[in-house]
């Protein structure tokens, strides 16, 4: 087995909080395997190891911190969004398909502040039909089957507990995998398509990827 190069690095927690850290590791979790290893009242010492063929110390360290900067970044933005996330969860019960918000609207009212971190986000709405009939919605609040036929994945979503402010960051997150549509569904549920449209990416995969990135929206939001 070939041996793998490690970097050990220290991040300054006065400038990075663990939240940043750790969504930094997590968009590099296909290229790099780092690992928070020890805390300190002033530092975070991280051991990243190479995972992609090629990748050498130097690299890892600065991808890691383009990374880390990103997140936080990404993070500063959905935190000063704070008041539109709240506003629209107190209506979101009420979103209808006639009334609906499109994403674009709601980027553009962010203003300056966090509207980039929505950029990627899909532009509008559009109607997708869940093929067949829909099984009981989990605890969870999410729902995910993949369209064989036309290489896609469709998510249905419990718009109670997953607010479309949650939903859009997600669909960001996704905009390197795929597209993303989001449209709206009876009883206060949500519906998003993802379409890679050519793209080389796993179908099977996506419907995991983008709750996983919705979760983080959620934790994040409380």
């Amino acid at each position: 087995m070939t041996n793998r190069l490690t970097k050990y690095v220290t991040v300054d927690r006065e400038i990075f909080p663990i939240s940043a850290v750790e969504s930094a590791l997590y968009v590099l979790g296909e290229r790099i395997d780092g690992r928070i290893r020890a805390e300190t009242d002033d530092n975070f010492a991280v051991t990243l190891h190479a995972l992609e063929e090629g990748l050498d110390t130097d690299e890892m360290e600065r991808a890691f911190n383009q990374a880390l900067i990103a997140a936080s970044v990404n993070e500063r933005a959905f935190q000063a969004a704070a008041p539109i996330r709240n506003y629209l969860a107190q209506t979101a019960l009420s979103i209808t398909t006639e009334s609906q918000q499109t994403i674009q609207e709601f980027a553009s009212s962010l203003g300056n502040v966090g509207g980039d971190e929505h950029s990627g986000a899909p532009t509008g709405h559009v109607d997708i039909a869940w093929p067949g009939e829909p099984a009981e919605m989990p605890a969870t609040g999410v729902q995910w089957t993949v369209d064989t036929e036309n290489e896609r994945v469709l998510v249905r979503l419990d718009g109670r507990r997953h607010l479309l402010p949650d939903v859009l960051w997600a669909a960001h997150e996704m905009r390197d995998l795929c597209p993303c549509s989001i449209t709206t569904l009876p009883h206060g549920q949500l519906m998003v398509l993802l379409e890679p449209d050519g793209r080389a990416v796993d179908v099977d995969t996506l419907g995991e990827r983008f709750e996983r990135r919705l979760n983080v929206a959620r934790e994040r939001s409380r």
